[in-house]
């Protein structure tokens, strides 16, 4: 079931009022159930995957600590590396390799063959990631195994974050679904607050930017080059809010049961930097990606390159990871050498000497260099952002060719004169005001929660607020699209 169907509005509520009144002892099995009722209700036949899974990582969690060979102890993270990455590569690119063989097999000719298509099952790449974490601490020696199944069970397959996240470590999560909760309203109204938020931006933002932004990115020589240029950011701004409320929602969820999930998304397209982008994007991602991959292999000798490597073969894993195909590999590969580029350029003190010259004969202040650099910074991230927007969102490399020569023309079409209203006549105003109300919400958010905001202005002031948020959301919103974006990573 989604998030934002009513099989799920109706599901949250029932498991709530049950969870609180099973005795703790029980609340596992209750949560249990209802993740596995949560998963099923999708497609029923890949339930087993997911338990193969949690049971190879429970077994070998449990053997690990007991054997002090370090042949056996390879061996058997090596039985979980390859049970999970085993079934992740197979559903997830297979399919990819096996088109790509036929196509260079056939000459590249379109329609030479039919291509493989696998059904890729919800969330895998997520509790993949979060059982291999749990393994791999243990065989550091960072954490001891759980002894209960159950617990560990729920753990993987707790249905807030089961199927897009966040990736929980275990030393944060375990202890949250042992201990006691009592239901607590002021907690609960923050949580569907918060959920509340994700829906609006999930509805009223990203399904109606789905709605017209792909049309105009398809056929980028039948619009203007300002069209073009604003439906690229739109493209952005959407994968932003549809993830981002994804995640609002499963910590909002979790919130009301009394369980805090960890913070994923941080205001990552006011970032001032593609390195600080990164950071605030899908925080539990990367930060997976930092401790198991990168810091592993940027550590392993002190060679000049291996940091630099290491930077590029990550950001090119998580970028694949995102998407099964050779664009986002490339996309990948772009990111990482602008990364690099970026570092060094903002360590190199002959440029900062340069700067702080050029900056001191204009007679800057401090906070007018900073703001200067800020801003730059940031064209430059929103200019890395259309180009690798523009890259992925393609259907191959021709398309996103032609997205990218029609943007080249825009200094053509400013200087004809030639921008009008037609040039942005293809964006809904609501989602335009509902970016800028959004916008608004979290600048205010980043400074004081707006929950303790409303708070404090009293129960008529709260009430007020997310009346009229949640009628913007049943007035505004689009509510015929299936299913998140990460549903399909």
């Amino acid at each position: 079931m989604n998030f934002h169907s009513i099989d799920f509005l109706l599901f949250l509520p029932v498991v709530v009022a049950l969870y609180f009144a099973t005795p703790q002892r029980f609340r596992w099995v209750l949560l249990l159930l209802a993740s596995n009722v949560f998963y099923g209700s999708w497609r029923l036949e890949f339930l087993p995957i997911l338990w193969l899974s949690t049971g190879i990582d429970y077994a070998v969690g449990r053997a690990l600590p007991g054997v002090t060979d370090k042949r056996k102890r390879l061996g058997l993270l090596g039985i979980s590396l390859c049970g999970n990455l085993g079934l992740l590569l197979f559903f997830k690119y297979f399919a990819l390799a096996a088109n790509t063989t036929l196509s260079l097999w056939h000459g590249g000719e379109p329609g030479a063959f039919e291509p493989i298509d696998i059904i890729l099952p919800l969330g895998i790449s997520f509790y993949t990631f979060q059982t291999l974490g749990y393994v791999i601490d243990i065989y550091r020696g960072r954490r001891a195994p759980e002894s209960h199944a159950g617990y560990f069970a729920v753990y993987v397959m707790y249905f807030p974050q089961l199927i897009a996240g966040p990736i929980e470590r275990p030393g944060r999560l375990l202890p949250q679904l042992r201990a006691g909760h009592a239901f607590d309203i002021r907690r609960a109204a923050a949580g569907g607050a918060l959920m509340l938020v994700g829906y609006f931006k999930k509805l009223v933002i990203a399904d109606r930017l789905a709605e017209t932004v792909p049309a105009v990115l398809a056929a980028p020589q039948d619009h203007t080059p300002l069209a073009v240029l604003l439906a690229s950011v739109g493209s952005i701004y959407r994968y932003y809010a549809d993830i981002s409320g994804y995640a609002d929602i499963a910590i909002g969820a979790s919130l009301i049961i009394g369980i805090r999930l960890s913070r994923n998304f941080d205001r990552p397209l006011a970032a001032a930097s593609i390195s600080e982008f990164w950071q605030r994007w899908h925080i539990t991602v990367t930060t997976w990606f930092r401790d198991y991959l990168y810091l592993p292999l940027a550590r392993r000798g002190r060679e000049w390159w291996r940091k630099p490597a290491a930077t590029i073969l990550t950001i090119m894993i998580v970028a694949f990871w995102h998407g099964a195909a050779w664009t986002w590999l490339a996309a990948g590969l772009i990111a990482g050498l602008v990364m690099i580029a970026e570092g060094a350029v903002r360590r190199s003190r002959p440029i900062a000497r340069a700067s702080g010259r050029v900056f001191g004969a204009l007679g800057f202040g401090e906070g007018q260099v900073r703001f200067v650099q800020d801003s730059a910074n940031r064209v430059v991230l929103w200019l890395f952002l259309i180009l690798l927007g523009s890259l992925v969102n393609a259907g191959g490399w021709s398309e996103a060719m032609a997205t990218w020569v029609r943007i080249a023309d825009l200094p053509a079409q400013i200087g004809g004169l030639g921008v009008g209203l037609a040039d942005v006549a293809f964006l809904p105003k609501t989602v335009l005001l509902a970016v800028i109300a959004l916008e608004l919400y979290q600048w205010l958010d980043a400074r004081r929660p707006v929950f303790e905001r409303l708070e404090g202005r009293g129960l008529p002031a709260a009430w007020a607020f997310y009346y009229a948020l949640a009628a913007a959301i049943l007035i505004f919103g689009t509510f015929d699209r299936s299913g998140f974006i990460y549903f399909g990573f």
